[in-house]
């Protein structure tokens, strides 16, 4: 909007105007504040695991120029053993805009790496892992919760960590597992590519995590801790064991989740894999067996891609922003073919939560779940806050990257957002859905974590109203 005063002077009319051009964000961010609610009964008692770990954080281009790699082919590789492996992955996503994660196979050149990155201008150590990361968002944003985190911790870690999350003694490790992440900015250039967002790859040699090792214990944990929540991620790091370990794995975590008493919500967050085949295993053994899944449109779209779902192609041709309607149309076949029904009464999942860059969506079956616009709007909220290292929505760092015409889902009617009331909700075969668009930062600060801090608020705004399995 521009604003305009218009003045007579020497019979002369001057007009002084002023452009008001953070309008819209600071519509949208005014229509959370008023529609975004706390559900009547909140999740007290957590427990969450089993990946944790430090993130040592560079920026991914200068790390490369460090090691003297020059920019190359870009390929998708399952695990990285060489540097011309990570260059190429890398380069990959780079491209695509996509952030990822890769194991390193390697233990002696991923420790040489992670030297070289240590002596870059601004290493910078965090908490890592996705347990530890939302457990450290739900602990700074709810205090008063009580939090226990299953995972290996080492000397760096806890003293990361805040003071108000319990780390018990089956979670101590002497030496800190390390994550390496290579974060990029917007229009950063690597070789003839051009970054479109910016996000980070993640690559690690890591041994405590990739195993599972802390998962019997993380399950055994629940018979006397009795929490009214569970978080479980981490089932991404298996993928660079072999097949039949991963498998076993797997086994293993199916039959523990089976004991999990049906009042106890159980959330998976997913993260980046490749593996077709292992990722046809989570969804056909695991799934199902979990309450709650959060992941982004390389997840879901890949999911899809593996158990046949719809728009089962589209996972290799996305860039940039996802298109709605299709990500919808996914996650509708996720909570009819894995949720609970009729049809399939012992499944448990009732809840998928979607978070790319530009907007989220979550999908509830609305006789477990209540809360579920506020929910998806925290969600989006936390997005920009964090991405600009801000305590509260600033209209000036942020920016609408929403499409202006879209469907909710195939065969619906082209739409246009309205600022005024950007949480929209609909209902289809019997599920309920709200979208909310993201501001995105303009100069983000830090992207990693983003997806657990997202999924933690959502969860934290969710109320767990029944069971439908009861």
């Amino acid at each position: 909007m521009i604003w305009c005063l218009v003045i007579e002077e020497n019979n002369v009319l001057k007009a002084f105007c002023l452009v008001n051009d953070n309008e819209i964000e600071q519509e949208i961010i005014a229509s959370w504040s008023e529609s975004i609610v706390l559900p009547k009964k909140q999740f007290r008692k957590l427990l969450v695991g089993i990946n944790s770990n430090v993130d040592l954080i560079v920026p991914g281009v200068e790390l490369l120029l460090k090691l003297n790699i020059t920019p190359g082919n870009d390929f998708n590789h399952d695990q990285l053993y060489t540097l011309d492996h990570l260059q190429e992955t890398f380069s990959h996503f780079f491209r695509k805009g996509s952030a990822a994660e890769r194991a390193f196979m390697d233990d002696k050149l991923f420790r040489k790496i992670v030297s070289e990155a240590e002596k870059l201008s601004n290493p910078k150590f965090y908490i890592g892992g996705n347990a530890a990361l939302i457990g450290n968002k739900i602990a700074q944003v709810f205090p008063e919760v009580e939090l226990h985190l299953v995972g290996p911790v080492g000397p760096k870690l806890q003293e990361l960590l805040p003071s108000s999350i319990t780390v018990p003694k089956i979670s101590h490790i002497e030496k800190d597992e390390v994550h390496l992440i290579m974060e990029y900015q917007v229009e950063e250039v690597w070789g003839p590519h051009r970054a479109p967002v910016a996000t980070r790859f993640i690559t690690s040699y890591d041994e405590s995590n990739s195993k599972a090792t802390l998962i019997e214990a993380f399950f055994q944990y629940i018979q006397n801790y009795h929490p009214d929540l569970i978080i479980l991620s981490g089932l991404h790091l298996l993928e660079g064991q072999p097949s039949e370990f991963f498998s076993q794995k797997l086994s293993l975590i199916q039959a523990e989740l089976a004991k999990v008493p049906n009042a106890i919500p159980v959330h998976l967050e997913l993260a980046s894999m490749v593996n077709k085949k292992f990722v046809k295993e989570i969804a056909d053994n695991i799934v199902s067996k979990v309450s709650s899944l959060g992941l982004n449109e390389q997840e879901l779209t890949f999911l899809s891609h593996a158990a046949k779902g719809p728009h089962s192609e589209y996972f290799e041709t996305i860039q940039g922003q996802p298109e709605i309607h299709k990500i919808s149309d996914i996650i509708l076949w996720v909570l009819i073919t894995y949720g609970h029904s009729k049809e399939n009464p012992s499944y448990k999942l009732t809840r998928v939560h979607f978070h790319c860059l530009t907007y989220h969506i979550i999908g509830i079956h609305p006789s477990a779940w209540s809360n579920n616009p506020s929910a998806v709007g925290a969600g989006t909220r936390v997005a920009g806050i964090q991405a600009c290292d801000v305590e509260s929505p600033d209209p000036d760092l942020v920016t609408l990257k929403f499409p202006e015409k879209f469907k909710l889902f195939s065969g619906d009617k082209e739409r246009s957002l309205n600022e005024s009331k950007p949480i929209i909700t609909w209902k289809k075969e019997g599920f309920h859905f709200a979208l909310s668009p993201v501001l995105v930062c303009k100069q983000p600060l830090k992207t990693v974590g983003l997806g657990d801090s997202i999924s933690a608020t959502g969860l934290m705004f969710s109320e767990f109203v029944s069971n439908v399995n009861s």
